[in-house]
């Protein structure tokens, strides 16, 4: 049966323009989990589509760059629907054991934020998020394709055991780039605890530049057989090419590129 038991406070949304949407879902049993977002990065709007299947891998990662419209067509569903009464609302009092959850946010000017998610939505309530949808799809259709970080096929096995390595050696990887962030694990293999001097560089190969630069006379310290994850934010996209990037004494190769 459904009802409606709980029911947030209702933000006030009157005259403040949407700046970002997020739609994601997640929690079933293989810890999989899939989300769409689109966002002003460096004055681009970006959507942002990010997926995995198994809980033990890295999200794989597409971004398009879309028209500035994207968002105001999304508002125009939100103002139309009023979901902006939705607030943390609890749609109905059916559990999915072992099911993915479905959650959707929506962040105006001033901070303001509208937020909902639930197992099941009443079919009143899907048919008016499928307009949303809608429009996500057709923005992805007419978006145009941003290169992206190109990744190693690992085996399942690997997978597993990069928050766990063992193989002797201390290393890092440059697992993500999305929303204009890098992201970098360092994975220290050996059986001794390690400290990274934080110290971060980003170089573009082909003449040398350094797009980034950070440090601190704090060290990163890694247990033995553990992986530590950091991330940082550029202040433009990466276009097409090769990067190296520098933490403490370590260094990663990777690439941007549209074949992934």
């Amino acid at each position: 049966m459904f009802g409606l038991f709980r029911r947030g406070k209702v933000p006030n949304v009157k005259n403040k323009k949407l700046i970002s949407y997020r739609y994601s879902s997640g929690g079933d049993m293989c810890g999989g989990c899939k989300s769409t977002e689109i966002s002003s990065i460096d004055g681009e709007m970006i959507l942002t589509c990010a997926d995995r299947t198994w809980w033990y891998e890295d999200e794989n990662i597409i971004e398009y760059r879309l028209d500035r419209e994207a968002l105001s067509d999304i508002e125009g569903v939100f103002r139309k629907y009023m979901m902006q009464k939705w607030n943390q609302r609890k749609f109905t009092n059916m559990f999915v054991a072992d099911g993915p959850g479905y959650s959707y946010t929506f962040k105006f000017e001033g901070n303001t934020t509208v937020s909902f998610s639930s197992q099941l939505y009443p079919l009143s309530y899907s048919k008016k998020l499928s307009k949303i949808q809608q429009v996500v799809t057709q923005c992805r259709e007419k978006g145009t394709l941003e290169p992206g970080l190109m990744t190693r096929k690992k085996t399942v096995e690997e997978l597993k055991r990069k928050d766990r390595p063992d193989n002797g050696r201390v290393e890092i990887e440059v697992y993500e780039y999305s929303r204009g962030r890098i992201h970098f694990r360092i994975s220290n293999g050996t059986d001794a605890s390690v400290a990274v001097r934080n110290s971060v560089r980003l170089v573009r190969n082909r003449d040398g530049e350094v797009l980034y630069i950070d440090s601190s006379e704090d060290s990163i310290e890694v247990n033995a057989n553990t992986a530590h994850e950091e991330m940082f934010c550029l202040s433009g996209r990466l276009a097409e090419g090769m990067y190296t990037l520098y933490v403490g004494e370590y260094s990663a190769l990777f690439e941007i590129s549209f074949k992934r």
